[in-house]
């Protein structure tokens, strides 16, 4: 758990910062962090569904998260991608993680 949590934060700042949208309104539509521990949120919930075998589960957990941001997401192609990259990531870090403690 530990491992999906902050190195994965931070790993994925450094390997996509590139592709961060740039901020609009001064960034005053978003709180600091709120990525992060969303991001961490949504790798506990995927790791306790793959645990239990509940794989149509997860599928739940990026259906919550484009939701809540649909509108930035239709309305913004940048940051639409950026998120995109960002959920994969998420996915394959839990994954890559999962395979390795079960072998």
């Amino acid at each position: 758990m530990v491992i999906i949590i902050k190195p994965v934060n931070v790993s994925f700042k450094i390997l996509f910062q590139n592709y961060a949208p740039i901020e609009s309104n001064n960034g005053k539509d978003t709180i600091d962090g709120a990525g992060a521990i969303i991001g961490n949120l949504e790798r506990l919930l995927i790791s306790i569904f793959l645990y239990y075998n509940q794989f149509g589960a997860i599928g739940l957990v990026f259906t919550a998260k484009s939701v809540a941001r649909f509108n930035r997401i239709s309305n913004d192609p940048s940051f639409a991608e950026y998120y995109l990259i960002g959920s994969l990531y998420s996915m394959i870090s839990v994954l890559i993680c999962y395979a390795v403690i079960l072998t």
